[in-house]
């Protein structure tokens, strides 16, 4: 897969994508009838093909390996961070029938908030034009703090943040000073 050029390989997800959304996502409640299945943006980055995914159910980034990545030793499903020029992304790997390991970082899902295709293929070409350019001033870094994350869906108790995203200090209960027209006096 990864030696075919760019727009080979996104003819071949579009058409293999395809094929799931008839055969395999049918009727599905999830599927917004609006949209189809488009590739747009394939291109080779560091050895790596990656390219843009809309389907009536998703919007994805996806990585195809490279001559110098074994990503079939790694598990199905496991998570890695990708430092990108636009930033850094998470991306799950999958393992497609017809295309092989690839890797995936979710944008949206499910799609409902896409009113038509070319809403859907206009948020996917910004997020694109964006990701392989470094923004002036540098890459910002908002990482996910999992961890976190994971405490708050559990509903576990979580330290206090600003609106900033910064730890807010335990408090302390506050005592005030005695009044001394209440205090005692001998």
């Amino acid at each position: 897969m990864n030696t075919a050029p760019p727009k080979m390989i996104a003819t071949r997800v579009a058409a293999v994508f395809e094929r799931i959304c008839q055969e395999q996502m049918a009727g599905l409640p999830l599927l917004n009838k609006a949209l189809s299945v488009t590739t747009l943006g394939f291109q080779e980055f560091e050895g790596r093909i990656l390219g843009m995914l809309i389907t009536p159910w998703m919007m994805s980034l996806v990585r195809f390996p490279g001559p110098q990545d074994d990503w079939q030793a790694q598990a199905l499903g496991s998570k890695h961070s990708v430092a990108l020029p636009g930033g850094n992304y998470r991306f799950l790997i999958n393992v497609i029938d017809e295309l092989g390991v690839c890797q995936m970082h979710s944008l949206h899902s499910p799609m409902h908030p896409f009113r038509t295709q070319e809403a859907a293929i206009a948020a996917a070409t910004v997020f694109m034009d964006k990701l392989l350019v470094i923004p002036p001033g540098g890459v910002q870094h908002d990482p996910v703090d999992e961890e976190l994350l994971g405490k708050i869906l559990r509903g576990e108790k979580v330290p206090a943040m600003d609106k900033d995203g910064s730890l807010i200090p335990e408090r302390l209960p506050q005592v005030s000073e005695p009044n001394p027209s209440l205090t005692e006096t001998t």
